[in-house]
C-alpha cells in the first residue's frame, strides 16, 4: 500500500510515520512552508523522511497560509476567545487537496496525518471532518479513491510517546520547541508539552534542552 504522509518534523506524525512503516505502507513523505514555518521543523522533517524511505520529501511552499494572529484585527475581533492564535483557517483542506493530487499522481491509495486527540480543537480535524473530506476529492476527482488515514486520532500525547516507542520511532530527532535555537528552549509551549508527554510516558527524555 501506498501513502502520501504529511510531516511536520514533531513527535506525533513521525510516529504516525512509523506507525504506516511498520504496517507494511510504503511512504511518499510531504511538507509543507506556510507563513513563519519553524527552520528547524523543516531541518527536522528531512533528517526524518531520509531515515524512513527512500522517496524524495515533497516540499511544497504555501507560505501565503497566515496564522490567525497575523490576520487583521477585524477579523480576530468576530472569533472565539477559545480559537488557538496558531489556528490556520481552511489549512487543512489545503493540505490534504494537495497530498491528494500527489498521491493521484504516485497512484498511491491513501493520504495521512498525525492528528491526535489534543487536535480535535481545530475545526479540520477528526472523524466527521475526514466523511466530509473524502466526499469532497471523490466530487472533485471521480476516478479517485483516495482515503485519508488518520491513525493516531484517538491518542494523547502519552499514548503517541509510547507508541514511538515501542516502534523504535527516531523521536529525539524531532522538534517541538517554537524557538529556532540549537536545542529545545525548555520553556514554550511546545517544550512543556514534550516534557510532560515524555514524564506521563515514564519515558526517559533525550531531548536537549537550553533551560532544565
Amino acid at each position: 500500500m501506498k501513502t502520501v504522509a504529511l510531516l511536520s518534523g514533531g513527535i506525533d506524525s513521525t510516529v504516525m510515520l512509523w506507525k504506516l512503516k511498520h504496517e507494511g505502507h510504503e511512504i511518499i513523505p510531504l511538507t509543507f512552508l506556510t507563513y513563519r514555518r519553524n527552520t528547524r521543523e523543516v531541518e527536522a522533517v528531512k533528517g526524518i523522511a531520509s531515515s524512513a524511505t527512500n522517496k524524495e520529501l515533497r516540499i511544497i511552499d504555501v507560505s501565503f497560509l497566515r496564522e490567525v494572529v497575523d490576520f487583521p484585527q477585524s477579523l480576530k475581533d468576530k472569533l472565539s476567545s477559545e480559537t488557538p492564535t496558531v489556528l490556520i483557517p481552511f489549512r487543512n483542506i489545503i493540505f490534504y487537496s494537495a497530498a491528494a493530487h500527489i498521491a493521484l499522481y504516485e497512484n498511491a491509495e491513501n493520504v495521512a496525518g498525525g492528528h491526535t486527540v489534543e487536535d480535535l480543537r481545530i475545526p479540520d480535524v477528526g472523524n466527521q471532518f475526514v466523511e466530509e473530506l473524502e466526499k469532497l476529492l471523490k466530487m472533485s476527482a471521480p476516478f479517485s479513491r483516495v482515503k485519508v488515514l488518520t491513525p493516531l486520532i484517538g491518542m494523547n500525547k502519552k499514548e503517541v510517546i509510547k507508541l514511538g516507542s515501542s516502534l523504535n520511532a527516531p523521536l529525539t530527532a524531532t522538534w517541538s520547541c517554537w524557538g529556532v535555537l540549537d536545542k529545545h528552549c525548555g520553556r514554550c509551549p511546545g517544550c512543556v508539552a514534550r516534557r510532560a508527554g515524555f514524564a506521563a510516558a515514564g519515558l526517559v527524555d533525550e531531548t536537549e534542552y537550553a533551560e532544565t
